[in-house]
């Protein structure tokens, strides 16, 4: 068990985290293409609280997702600009709720759907400036998904914003404002 002095905290690491030799090999699935269950590049994964697998497809500007064992599900994204839309996406996570958030790297935004891929929203646009994105790559919800937090690549800072309740019906805009006050 490690102590930790900072904190003073006891922490014990052995019991948390499996040795390699604790994995077995058990599947795979994929190929190279773009037809449904293929990749160009698939770049990052992340599981919805079900087990279902996203994976952001980046070369194919989409985002894939699949059952545990790799039974394909569903898809949605192309190339462009538009809700739902993307330019070569890297990032990717599902939070609590199951909304699943993308990183749209060379948009320079976030983009956030249901589980299965409509559009709920987005925010960002290119710039240094407070809430906005360079090259965002990484997206992290809290464990409420009331924040989510941004890893700006290109501006070399993480970035946090909050959920706000729109005052009016739901829309892709001022739905979550960054917090810097």
């Amino acid at each position: 068990m490690k102590t930790n002095a900072f904190l003073g905290i006891a922490i014990s690491v052995a019991a948390a985290i499996p040795a390699l030799s604790d994995y077995v090999y058990e599947g795979k699935w994929g190929s190279r293409g773009n037809s449904p269950g293929q990749f160009e590049n698939p770049y990052e994964v992340a599981l919805n609280p079900n087990g279902n697998v996203y994976v952001i497809d980046t070369y194919n500007n989409r985002v894939q997702y699949f059952t545990g064992t790799g039974s394909f599900l569903g898809r949605w994204g192309t190339y462009g600009s538009g809700n739902g839309e993307f330019r070569y996406p890297e990032g990717i996570t599902v939070a609590p709720n199951g909304n699943v958030y993308v990183a749209d790297t060379q948009r320079h935004r976030i983009q956030y759907f249901t589980a299965a891929g409509s559009f709920l929203g987005k925010w960002g646009t290119r710039g240094s400036g407070n809430g906005e994105l360079y090259w965002p790559a990484g997206v992290a919800p809290s464990p409420t998904a009331t924040r989510v937090y941004v890893a700006d690549t290109f501006n070399y800072r993480i970035q946090y914003f909050r959920w706000t309740e729109p005052a009016v019906a739901p829309s892709s805009v001022g739905r979550i404002k960054a917090l810097f006050r």
